[in-house]
């Protein structure tokens, strides 16, 4: 199975931290356009809690919409729209000029069907890949030909936040979204350990949003999740450090370090190259992956359940659903999560 068609704890955490007004207030005006930040009343920015990502991309791809008013003295005031598309792929897919167009027109579609009039959309492609981002970044580009064919036709262009590419410093001017964006950028690299503390420690800087138990247990998750390098010992005492939070034995947040999703993806590879070998056959690989899947997807399934209040299910009774119908529950959980906002 190609890795990129693996689950991912990038798409949850994302929407956990671009959730925040402030946060996404900060990145939009640091990382668009300064000609087009200055046509923005962020002030007024406002979550909505659509999705228009095709089925089969969103483990791969995740967004968020805000709405905008336009600054002026406009009355009524002139409604925008801000759309934040997440790539967390390894590689930046040369499509995305044409998908962004296909989510832009479902999101007029939307407005039409709601009898409310058409408004300007602001793409804004958020990627945090190793590889420099190298998708064409206009229709133009991406269809080629002369400049003059695109006169009377399509046009559309959209700016990249390349996370890799940016300093350390240029990434956010609000500590709590320059741990975020530090986060997503440095969880792959194997210098994680060395920048952990910083990037926490930014957090805690923030004067705008306040720093809950659940803000910790999204990190605890996602770093987990993400960066099995970084040793358990190292990670608890970290954490108990800086937010003077103990990690319950045996919680959610204890077992997602111990064990961790991306942990039980490689144990679930492991094994199914020992059966493979064993066996002969290419069933005992695919088979200790599923394992190993399906391990992963009944953490962040309880992890969602605790940071949502819902009771918390039992792991031998979701050990008996399909991998399917544990994405499924996931699938659903996230939805209330995001609607929770």
């Amino acid at each position: 199975m190609d890795d990129s068609k693996l689950p991912t704890p990038h798409n949850n955490f994302f929407h956990y931290a671009l959730s925040h007004a402030q946060a996404a207030r900060d990145l939009i005006q640091t990382h668009l356009p300064p000609n087009l930040v200055q046509l923005l009343d962020l002030h007024s920015l406002e979550l909505q809690k659509d999705s228009f990502i095709d089925e089969d991309l969103r483990q791969n791809f995740s967004d968020l919409l805000y709405s905008v008013r336009l600054a002026g003295a406009n009355d009524p005031p002139i409604e925008g729209q801000v759309y934040l598309l997440f790539e967390h792929k390894s590689q930046s897919d040369p499509m995305t000029c044409f998908q962004l167009l296909r989510y832009i027109v479902r999101i007029w579609e939307q407005r039409l069907r709601n009898g409310l009039p058409l408004c300007p959309v602001f793409p804004l492609v958020v990627y945090h890949g190793q590889e420099y981002w190298s998708a064409p970044r206009s229709l133009e580009e991406l269809i080629g030909g002369p400049k003059a064919a695109f006169e009377y036709g399509v046009r559309m262009s959209y700016p990249v936040l390349d996370i890799a590419r940016v300093p350390d410093e240029s990434l956010a001017g609000d500590p709590f979204l320059q741990s975020i964006l530090g986060l997503l950028k440095y969880s792959r690299r194997r210098d994680f350990e060395e920048k952990l503390e910083f990037l926490l420690q930014c957090m805690l800087k923030s004067g705008t949003i306040e720093i809950r138990p659940e803000h910790v247990e999204a990190v605890i998750v996602y770093i987990s999740s993400t960066s099995p390098l970084i040793p358990i010992e190292k990670l608890t005492m970290t954490i108990e450090k800086l937010f003077h939070t103990q990690v319950e034995p045996g919680s959610i947040a204890d077992r997602f370090i111990k064990q961790g999703r991306q942990e039980g993806r490689q144990e679930g590879r492991q094994e199914g190259r020992q059966e493979g070998r064993q066996e002969g056959r290419q069933e005992g690989r695919q088979e200790g992956l599923q394992e190993g899947l399906k391990e992963g997807e009944i953490h962040l399934i309880q992890t969602l359940q605790e940071i949502l209040g819902l009771p918390v299910s039992d792991g031998v009774t979701l050990e008996d659903r399909s991998l399917e119908e544990l994405q499924a529950i996931t699938g659903e959980l996230r939805q209330q999560f995001r609607d929770r906002k």
